[in-house]
């Protein structure tokens, strides 16, 4: 199927298409550029689609929201890069665990109703838009 076969290359770009701003930055020790604000934004972004299309159940396949997956997994990592090589280690970590209790309240009903979940998830693109400003 024409779908499938499309969700699966969309799937497979997100799995490769931080990886060249992740090389560059391992290479050089260097951040210099780089906006936190940017990537907090799309990782919020990131956990709030794998929250919503987990929630949904069934309704969605992994190639719908997989992308998601493997860009926010992505940004995280860069997000802990821009905070290692800006010396910032302390605010890394308050900063993880947020995103942590951030990402469980998605995923997690009782914290999080279906109503406000779908409410986020229809900000997720104002985010993104929004994360490309520095």
């Amino acid at each position: 199927d024409a779908t499938l076969g499309l969700g699966l290359g969309i799937v497979l770009g997100g799995c490769i298409v931080k990886l060249p701003q992740l090389f560059k930055i391992l290479k050089s020790k260097s951040v210099a550029g780089i906006s936190l604000s940017s990537y907090l934004l799309e990782v919020l972004a990131n956990a709030i689609t794998l929250a919503y299309s987990f929630r949904k159940g069934y309704s969605f396949t992994f190639t719908t929201y997989g992308e998601a997956l493997f860009i926010g997994a992505q940004n995280i990592v860069i997000t802990l890069l821009i905070l290692a090589f800006t010396e910032r280690a302390a605010q890394g970590v308050a900063t993880n665990v947020l995103l942590l209790i951030f990402t469980y309240a998605m995923f997690t009903p009782s914290m999080v109703g279906g109503a406000l979940l779908s409410m986020l998830y229809g900000l997720t693109i104002p985010l993104v838009i929004s994360s490309r400003f520095p």
